[in-house]
């Protein structure tokens, strides 16, 4: 998912960028930890960069798309909170830690 709005678009690759660095920060790899129904899965990254942004297109940005007519000035709103000066801010760091419950969700069987 590329947004045709150019702000959301520099948005997510700042936060996805800021996210893979926080990502290899904890886990030491590309990598991370989701809870399955209790069950510890791990995640590996593939592609980067580019494959975070592909994650924060699908649990982010599609939801945001799904649930808001205005979606994109919505996830402008949103992103502009999850980072600063390229770092990510504990809101960023929140959002985070939303996706990676969805996605544990998912693949425990229960809906996000």
């Amino acid at each position: 998912m590329i947004p045709k709005n150019f702000r959301l678009n520099a948005l997510a690759n700042q936060y996805a960028a800021a996210l893979y660095d926080h990502i290899k920060t904890t886990s030491g790899g590309d990598y991370f930890m989701i809870d399955a129904d209790g069950e510890p899965v791990c995640v590996e990254i593939a592609g980067g960069v580019n494959g975070v942004r592909d994650l924060v297109d699908g649990y982010a940005l599609e939801a945001l798309k799904e649930h808001y007519p205005q979606w994109e000035s919505v996830g402008i709103g949103l992103l502009e909170k999850c980072v600063n000066a390229g770092d990510m801010t504990d809101t960023g760091r929140e959002i985070w830690q939303s996706m990676t419950a969805d996605m544990g969700a998912t693949v425990g069987g229960h809906n996000a």
